[in-house]
């Protein structure tokens, strides 16, 4: 039987793709509708807050204005902001060094939170365009097509632009005042160019996310185990000047009070629920602490049961993103095929989130890309056949993405937050879990067909 032509395999698996993102994030804008005028509407008066660009909150901003401050004015970062003061300062010291160039230039706090959520939300309309152009990039991966009809480029702009302020972690991000959604548009970029085999420049973003979130860094111990060598420079073409700078600006001995913080908050996590990690499920399951109210200068009290089961299940998190491999077995390219081996990097990204003690809610703002490639190459499958493994990855990334994109604000209620009831307020890991199982899914059915084909 003849090969059938590129626009046809487009128009058809363009459709499956529209019909697939489109009705999912249509299905959370009627969510959204509805939360607003019979519910909380909490979701629709933060988007139209961060439209407005108002600033509500500074959960970024000002803990690094402050540690800033004392870099400048002060004695000792960590122990005067973190362990003297309570501030829930985690970040690494290279992390303030634009703070401290803004107050040194005479910049005051009020413009430079201005200027911060201004930055912050042209992230955001950078991560639409890059949605948007990695749309367009995995289908030329499966089609010879380069331009597309208009019609398919206004659906795929249309659901770039909706998709993204309808994703909750990110406009929560921005309406928090978080530098996460700056993390975001560097992971977004890092996917793009590594699928792009522009993989030099996805190592630099990578490293550009780490200076930030160091667990980031573990991506540059799987470029290594998978012998990404392009990744592997990029992040140390980052990672050297950086460190040297940070050395040399802060000191050694500001490095090694970082690390103890890093254990402190490791050691006690957070029982807050939008701490969707195990940590925090755990934490909520067992201690006598109440999940709905945020201790603004503490963290959860020390549980041992809690610390062993987040040290195990952190390793082994880590052990899975590095070592297990769907691909493996199978002949044709040995998993090495460019979109096999975005997904690959994209499953260590999403472990490394979920591995960490402490991951807020909106750190998983991060997957708001990885859900769009995926929902793509699903489309195409699907065009090519309806075979169960495609079905369930497809069902998988749905709900996945269903709980991953949406705010519940009903679970997060007095009437669900005694144990075991408050496993709900946990729908955020629920859903990582699902597209973890999900990624292996469809890695595993990348190759398996391209062996086939």
């Amino acid at each position: 039987m003849s090969e059938p032509s590129s626009q046809p395999r487009m128009s058809k698996s363009a459709l499956i793709f529209i019909c697939l993102a489109g009705g999912l994030i249509a299905f959370g804008v009627i969510y959204d509708a509805f939360d607003y005028f019979w519910g909380y509407g909490w979701a629709v008066d933060e988007l139209r807050t961060i439209l407005q660009l108002i600033i509500v909150d500074d959960d970024s901003w000002w803990p690094m204005y402050n540690a800033a401050n004392v870099r400048l004015y002060g004695d000792g970062i960590y122990q005067t902001v973190f362990f003297e003061d309570g501030m829930k300062f985690q970040y690494p010291p290279l992390s303030i060094l634009p703070f401290v160039i803004f107050i040194k230039i005479g910049m005051g706090w009020e413009t430079i939170r201005e200027f911060m959520n201004f930055i912050s939300f042209v992230s955001i309309l950078s991560i639409i365009g890059s949605v948007y152009y990695l749309i367009i990039s995995v289908f030329k991966k499966f089609t010879s097509i380069e331009n597309f009809d208009w019609k398919y480029k206004i659906s795929f702009i249309l659901i770039a632009i909706v998709g993204t302020f309808g994703f909750d972690a990110i406009v929560k991000a921005q309406y928090l005042g978080q530098i996460q959604v700056i993390l975001d548009l560097c992971i977004c970029l890092a996917f793009l160019l590594f699928l792009t085999n522009k993989k030099y420049l996805a190592g630099a973003c990578l490293a550009l996310a780490a200076l930030v979130k160091p667990q980031i860094t573990l991506l540059l111990v799987w470029a290594i185990i998978r012998k990404e060598k392009e990744v592997i420079v990029g992040m140390i073409a980052i990672f050297v000047p950086a460190g040297v700078i940070s050395l040399y600006g802060f000191g050694f001995l500001e490095h090694v009070h970082y690390l103890e913080s890093l254990s402190q908050m490791g050691k006690h996590g957070e029982a807050y629920w939008p701490n969707q990690s195990i940590n925090g499920l755990l934490h909520r399951l067992i201690s006598d602490v109440d999940p709905l109210k945020f201790p603004v200068n503490s963290y959860a009290p020390y549980n041992p049961i809690v610390y062993g089961f987040t040290i195990v299940t952190t390793v082994m998190l880590i052990l899975l993103g590095l070592f297990c491999r769907p691909e493996s077995g199978h002949t044709k390219a040995q998993g090495k095929t460019p979109i096999s081996s975005s997904f690959d990097m994209a499953t260590m990204l999403l472990l490394v989130t979920m591995a960490s003690p402490i991951a807020w809610y909106h750190h998983y703002g991060i997957l708001w890309p990885i859900f769009i490639a995926a929902f793509v190459v699903i489309a195409w499958q699907l065009y090519q056949r309806r075979d169960l493994l495609t079905v369930a990855t497809a069902i998988l990334f749905s709900l996945s993405f269903l709980l991953l994109s949406n705010r519940f604000p009903v679970l997060t209620k007095e009437q669900f937050a005694s144990s075991p009831i408050n496993l709900v307020q946990s729908y955020y890991l629920f859903g990582a879990f699902l597209m973890l199982a999900a990624l292996f899914m469809l890695r595993r059915n990348l190759v398996v067909k391209s062996d086939v084909d």
